[in-house]
C-alpha cells in the first residue's frame, strides 16, 4: 500500500431520555477486546462491500437484497466516507485500493448535484481521500465542487436577519446540513490548502447559522429555516452531530476556544437527549424501523462520526465514550441480521432482512468509529508481500463471496467484458527480477487476460488454467523486472487481444525481493499514525527502521529490538509532520 418537505425526511416529537437512564438496568455483557471490535467492523464492512457495489456499474446499490437501483449521491458519499474509515482504522492494510475505485465511480456519474449539502458531503469524504493517499486528484475535486457550494451564500432570505447558504438550488429552504457541512468542508479546505478564503467563507457561515439555529442554552439545532422565516426544530441528530463536527474542525483550523466550547455544548445535547436506551446503555436514536424512514437511516452516521473526533479530542468526555460503546455493541448484537451481517434502521433493533445502502453504512460507522477508539488495528496476518484482490483499485468488476477456498474477505468476479480491470499497486524493496503470482479460480474454462505492469503490456494474452470449479484455486507466474518502490500491476479485460471467459481473482503475490528485507505496507497519510505488521518466526529479534524518500538518506532505527513471541508483530510509528518514508524490518 502507498506510504478514506426535506428530501423524505419525517419528523417526531422530541423525547429527552438521558435524565431517566439512571435507574436503568443493564443486562451483564463482557469486555470485549480492541482485537474483537476491529474484527466485528471489518466483518460489517466488507459485508457492506461485497452486498452493496455493483461491479457492471461502478456503484453502490440502494438496496440489499437489490431491487436495481444505485443508491444517491448523498449516501454514496456516506458510503464512501465508512470505506475511508476502514482504510484509516487499518493503516492501509485493508480496502485500500477502493478509494480510487469509488473516485471512479462517481466520476462516471458526475460530481455536482442539486443539493448544496449534498456537494459537502463529497467534499468531505475527497478531502478523506486525499488524506490517506496523498494524491492531488482528491483535493482538486474537493476545491472544484466547494466553489460550486459558495455560491450559494443568500443574505436576501429567509426572514431577518438575511444570511445562510441554500440547501438546493431550487432554493426552497437553508438547512443545517448544507450550513454546517459548509462550514465543516470549507474549514477542511483550509488547513489542506491554507487558501484564506475557504477559511472566511466557513466562518462567514457558522457565525450566520449558530447564532440564529442553535439555541444557546441548551445547544439544540435547528434542522432548517423555510422561505418565509419560520425556523423548524425537527429532531435529527444529524443536526447536532454536523453542527458539532463543523465547531471542532474550526476550533481545529484556528485554534479559538469558543468553537470548542460550541461543539461540546452541543454534543451534549446530542447525547442527553436523542438517545434510547438498550441493555448496552444510551445508543442514538432517530425512530423505529417503520418510523425513521427515507434519508432518516442514514442520519446517525454522521452522528456518530463527529462524536467519535470530538471524542478523540478530549478522552475525559466518558460520557460521548458511553454512547459510542453502547451504539457499537447494540448495532453488533441487536441490530445485526446475523445470515446477511446487514443491519436496521434503529441501532436498539430488532433486525432487518431487507436494508438499504445508507442504513447500513451508518451502522458501520458506528463499529468502525469506536474500533479505532478502542486501540490499535492488529494487522491481518497475512504475508506483507500478499496482496488481496479485493483491496486493489476495481473498474466495473464485483466483489463477491460465495465460493469458499478464497485468501482475504473476497474474490474479484464477473469481469468478462471490454473496460474492466484491476490495478495492483505493489512495493519492491530491491530492483530486478520478481514473480507474479497470481492465484485465481477459472471454473468455466480457461481463461485469458492482458497483463501489465507500470502502464506497459508484459502479456498480451496470459492464461489461466481451467481449475475445474470456482471453489478450485490454482496459480499462475510470470516473470518480470521491477522497478524499486512503488509499481503498478494490472489485469484487463480486452477482447481485441483475445482475453476470454470468465475468472475469479483472489490475491497477487510477489516474489524476487531480497530475504534479508521484510517489506512493511502502511498508508502513510500527512496525518495521524501508521501501523507495521508483519509475519515473525518466534524468538527471533526484529528492528523496524526507516529513511526519508530521497537520494543518499541512510536508514535509522525506529524501534528498540523487538523480539518475537508469536508468528506476528506490529510497531506504530506517529507520524507528526512526516509526508512520507520508507519502512523495513532488520534482523541481526
Amino acid at each position: 500500500m502507498p506510504t478514506v418537505s426535506s428530501k423524505g425526511l419525517w419528523a417526531r416529537a422530541r423525547l429527552p431520555v438521558w435524565a431517566g437512564l439512571a435507574f436503568a438496568c443493564c443486562l451483564p455483557c463482557p469486555a470485549q477486546t480492541a482485537a474483537e471490535y476491529h474484527r466485528r467492523a471489518d466483518v460489517a464492512l466488507q459485508n457492506f462491500l461485497v452486498h452493496f457495489w455493483s461491479g457492471p456499474r461502478q456503484y453502490l446499490q440502494q438496496q440489499y437484497p437489490t431491487n436495481g437501483a444505485l443508491t444517491g449521491y448523498w449516501t454514496f458519499a456516506q458510503g464512501w466516507d465508512v470505506l475511508a474509515d476502514g482504510v484509516e482504522r487499518t493503516s492501509g492494510l485493508q480496502y485500500y485500493g477502493l478509494l480510487d475505485s469509488f473516485y471512479a465511480g462517481q466520476n462516471a456519474s458526475g460530481w455536482l448535484s442539486g443539493f448544496y449539502d449534498d456537494e459537502c458531503w463529497m467534499t468531505m469524504v475527497l478531502t478523506r481521500a486525499y488524506d490517506l493517499t496523498e494524491d492531488p486528484k482528491y483535493l482538486a475535486q474537493a476545491q472544484t465542487i466547494y466553489a460550486d457550494v459558495m455560491q450559494a451564500w443568500d443574505t436576501n432570505c429567509c426572514g431577518t436577519p438575511g444570511g445562510g447558504v441554500w440547501w438546493d438550488k431550487a432554493h426552497t429552504q437553508k438547512a443545517t446540513a448544507a450550513n454546517a457541512g459548509a462550514a465543516l468542508a470549507g474549514a477542511r479546505l483550509y488547513e489542506r490548502t491554507t487558501n484564506a478564503s475557504y477559511l472566511s467563507f466557513a466562518q462567514q457561515v457558522y457565525a450566520f447559522w449558530n447564532a440564529n439555529m442553535v439555541n444557546p442554552g441548551t445547544g439544540e439545532v435547528s434542522d432548517h429555516i423555510t422561505t418565509n422565516g419560520t425556523r423548524v426544530w425537527w429532531h435529527f441528530t444529524y443536526n447536532e452531530g454536523l453542527m458539532a463536527g463543523a465547531s471542532l474542525e474550526l476550533y481545529l483550523a484556528t485554534g479559538t476556544a469558543s468553537y470548542l466550547a460550541n461543539a461540546n455544548r452541543i454534543a451534549g445535547y446530542l447525547v442527553n437527549n436523542e438517545v434510547t436506551w438498550t441493555a448496552y446503555g444510551p445508543v442514538l436514536y432517530d425512530g423505529a424501523n417503520s418510523g425513521c424512514s427515507g434519508d432518516c437511516h442514514e442520519f446517525k452516521g454522521p452522528a456518530i462520526r463527529y462524536l467519535s473526533r470530538l471524542y478523540a479530542q478530549d478522552t475525559s468526555k466518558t460520557q460521548y465514550y458511553t454512547v459510542l460503546k453502547a451504539c457499537a455493541d447494540a448495532v453488533w448484537n441487536l441490530a445485526q441480521e446475523t445470515n446477511d451481517v446487514i443491519f436496521s434502521v434503529n441501532w436498539a433493533g430488532p433486525p432487518q432482512s431487507t436494508v438499504d445502502e445508507a442504513q447500513d453504512n451508518a451502522a458501520c460507522m458506528a463499529l468502525n468509529r469506536f474500533a479505532e477508539v478502542a486501540g490499535p488495528y492488529p494487522g491481518t496476518g497475512q504475508p506483507a508481500n500478499q496482496y488481496e484482490a479485493e483491496n486493489a483499485s476495481i473498474h466495473y468488476i464485483t466483489l463477491e463471496a460465495l465460493y469458499g477456498g478464497y485468501t482475504g474477505w473476497a474474490y474479484l468476479a464477473n469481469w468478462k467484458s471490454n473496460g474492466s480491470w484491476v490495478d495492483f499497486t505493489i512495493h519492491c524493496a530491491t530492483p530486478g527480477v520478481h514473480q507474479l503470482v497470481f492465484r485465481y479460480a477459472a471454473g468455466a474454462g480457461d481463461a485469458t487476460r492482458v497483463l501489465k505492469t507500470n502502464g506497459v503490456a508484459l502479456v498480451s494474452n496470459q492464461v489461466f488454467t481451467n481449475t475445474g470449479a470456482w471453489s478450485n484455486y490454482s496459480t499462475a507466474s510470470v516473470s518480470c523486472n521491477l522497478p524499486a518502490g512503488v509499481n503498478t500491476v494490472s489485469l484487463l479485460f480486452d477482447s481485441s487481444q483475445h482475453s476470454a471467459n470468465w475468472l475469479n481473482l483472489d490475491s497477487l503475490t510477489v516474489l524476487g525481493d531480497a530475504p534479508e528485507q521484510i517489506r512493511l505496507e502502511a498508508a502513510a497519510g500527512s496525518r495521524g499514525s501508521v501501523l507495521l505488521s508483519w509475519n515473525a518466526r518466534v524468538g527471533e529479534t526484529y528492528t523496524v527502521q526507516s529513511k526519508a524518500p530521497l537520494p543518499g538518506t541512510e536508514w535509522t532505527n525506529l524501534s528498540a529490538p523487538l523480539v518475537a513471541a508469536g508468528t506476528n508483530l506490529s510497531f506504530t510509528d506517529t507520524l507528526g509532520t512526516t509526508q512520507a518514508r520508507y519502512y523495513r524490518i532488520a534482523t541481526p
